[in-house]
């Protein structure tokens, strides 16, 4: 056999890296999650196992986690096979981690997501801004519901003269979905200003029309600027991505279509709105532009995975950093223990707690061999107590 020159380490480790992380990618999981740590870099690191294997995986600081992770727990997990040289493993990179049982309903939600954006219709080049004041506001939602008092009353108390245009909808269920789109095009009849649709909060079932292509299409063309106010805060659905603005709740969406004061009711009058929409039309584009530009160009990319890596190193280091001091502590203390020990055997009291006395004469303890002065006071010096004596005479005896 030729002799050939043999590979380093790193360069077998960056061709295993190029063979998984493009052919084996993205990847879809489902699993267990054992040995989890959030470490105080807010990173996050656990194995997602079954009952035959296991792998290991790393949720970034950077990427938002909408589930409390714990040992134990079932997990369908969306993400990249990547591989951390230094310590010659592949791992899972999470981008995207859900409770088992909603993860089909997530995927088919992240399928339509991109579909539709690939399709345009996120773009905020063709979303438009609302009016500075809106007196017609049309309403899409259920007639039963907190939402609707929530709208009615924010508006009635910020600005009553807003006329709302009310469509009660089924909001969940069978024929929701169909009944949302529905509203959306009989509002569009209206001459109106801006048109709400929403809901309070729920599981992702109860979500889930707004998460439908039937509902995006209606929303994205509509001729009316539309908010989408569905659920609350942390929840995102499609109709957010399509509609013009997103409001976290129906409460806030309520706010952005009634002025704050009247002073900025008669402010309005005097400004331009094509202007000021034009001035933000174009700039929001600029940004778009070059926020698309940065996240596409592959330097980058590699870049933030370089960063992770370094970052997980350090981890790892810290990790072995405070190991190691704790073992030369407990070293140290036991070496204190020791000592103290010796200093406390060679203590010249020590011998009081077995009966033994001390002589003392001049202020001073005589030694073994040391006679005492004849008819001077000496003190003789116990455990507990210390007597005085005088010597009348002295006898040397060796037994």
């Amino acid at each position: 056999m030729a002799a050939t020159k043999p590979e380093t380490v790193s360069e077998l480790t960056d061709r295993i890296k190029s063979i998984l992380e493009d052919n084996l990618n993205p990847v879809y999981l489902t699993g267990e999650i054992s040995n989890y740590k959030l470490h105080s870099s807010g990173h996050h690191y656990f194995s997602l196992k079954d009952k035959n294997a296991q792998i290991s995986c790393v949720i970034w600081k950077s990427t938002t986690v909408g589930v409390k992770l714990d040992d134990g727990l079932k997990v369908v997990v969306f993400g990249y096979l990547t591989v951390y040289g230094q310590q010659g493993k592949y791992q899972v990179t999470c981008q995207n981690i859900t409770p088992e049982g909603r993860g089909d309903l997530y995927l088919a939600y992240e399928q339509l997501k991109l579909k539709l954006q690939e399709k345009g219709y996120f773009d905020n080049s063709r979303k438009r801004s609302l009016p500075k004041i809106c007196l017609k506001v049309g309403v899409s939602t259920s007639p039963t519901g907190a939402a609707v008092r929530d709208i009615f009353s924010t508006i009635q108390n910020r600005f009553p003269l807003v006329q709302i245009y009310f469509r009660p909808t089924l909001v969940q269920g069978d024929g929701s979905e169909k009944d949302v789109a529905n509203a959306i095009v009989e509002l569009n009849n209206y001459d109106l200003d801006a048109i709400i649709i929403g809901r309070g909060g729920g599981s992702i079932e109860d979500l889930w029309s707004y998460n439908t292509e039937q509902v995006a299409n209606a929303i994205f063309t509509s001729k009316i600027p539309i908010i989408s106010a569905v659920g609350h805060e942390t929840d995102f659905t499609i109709a957010d991505f399509v509609a013009d603005m997103r409001a976290a709740t129906p409460t806030a969406a309520a706010q952005f279509v009634t002025p704050t004061t009247i002073d900025e009711f008669q402010d309005f009058l005097y400004k331009s709105k094509a202007q000021i929409k034009s001035n933000f039309s174009n700039k929001i584009s600029q940004y778009q532009k070059r926020l698309e530009n940065t996240f596409q160009n592959s330097f980058y990319q590699r870049m933030i995975q370089k960063i992770n890596f370094l970052s997980q190193s350090l981890d790892d280091t810290k990790d072995k950093m405070q190991n190691s001091m704790n073992g030369r502590l407990k070293l140290f203390m036991q070496e204190v223990k020791l000592k103290a020990k010796l200093i406390e055997s060679l203590s010249p009291t020590l011998p009081l707690n077995k009966g033994f006395a001390i002589i003392k004469q001049n202020g001073r303890a005589l030694s073994a061999d040391e006679p005492p002065i004849v008819n001077k006071e000496i003190e003789i010096v116990r455990k507990e107590d210390i007597m005085k004596a005088r010597i009348t005479s002295y006898n040397h005896k060796i037994f």
